[in-house]
């Protein structure tokens, strides 16, 4: 989990990076970057929001159809 997250922050920056790199080379005004950074970091979080929300509901209902039993109390 911990190895993760040096790894999701280097790609941050190598988009980030990216981007102004583009906006350097194509003549986009830093305005018009923000709002490409802005969508972007949007984007992503609502796509973490809806794994999350579909992960919670798939739980529930998982939990729901088994009508509550836990593991250990099921026999084989």
């Amino acid at each position: 989990m911990f190895r993760l997250a040096p790894t999701v922050v280097l790609g941050t920056v190598a988009a980030a990076l990216g981007i102004w790199w583009l906006g350097q080379a194509y003549g986009i005004e830093q305005s018009r970057l923000l709002q490409f950074l802005v969508a972007s970091a949007l984007l992503i979080a609502g796509c973490i929001a809806f794994a999350i929300i579909a992960g919670l509901i798939l739980g529930w209902l998982r939990c729901r159809l088994r009508g509550g039993q836990s593991r250990s109390s099921q026999v084989p």
